[in-house]
């Protein structure tokens, strides 16, 4: 894929995601049981914290300091453990403004690499509609069940 192409289909899966969250009422959003332990809310947020990850290793990529963080599985779980235990302490006001930047973030960052790697392309789309399309089948599958 392109740049283009990359970016239409971020933009296509959020919305995607965006149409599973619509189907769950402002008072569920909270509740946990979309996943074990995590509500829709942490998942928004969730998807929101990798693409600002990606976004900065975008960035590293571009100014030539990108290093690949070769870490083991407990050290992925206690970050995202970090990222669902911060949502809790947001409001859904600020889980979609923080969403929003990380978004812009990663598509500004996608668009400044000078050269579209295949591993460019693998963190971004990775890390934004890969992930998105994922939680959202999830969400849409506990908006069915409520």
């Amino acid at each position: 894929m392109d740049r283009d192409e990359l970016l239409q289909r971020e933009a296509d899966a959020w919305a995607g995601l965006e149409a599973a969250v619509a189907r769950v009422s402002a008072e569920r959003r909270t509740v946990e049981g979309v996943v074990p332990g995590w509500s829709v809310q942490d998942l928004v947020w969730h998807c929101a914290a990798w693409a600002d990850f990606a976004g900065g290793n975008l960035e590293a990529m571009a100014a030539g300091t990108y290093e690949d963080e070769d870490h083991d599985d407990a050290y992925w779980d206690a970050m995202n453990a970090d990222i669902a235990a911060a949502s809790k302490a947001m409001s859904w006001d600020e889980v979609v403004a923080g969403a929003a930047d990380a978004r812009a973030r990663v598509r500004a960052a996608i668009v400044a690499v000078p050269d579209l790697t295949d591993e460019a392309a693998a963190d971004f789309s990775g890390e934004t509609f890969e992930h998105y399309d994922e939680h959202a089948a999830e969400i849409a599958a506990f908006a069915d069940q409520g």
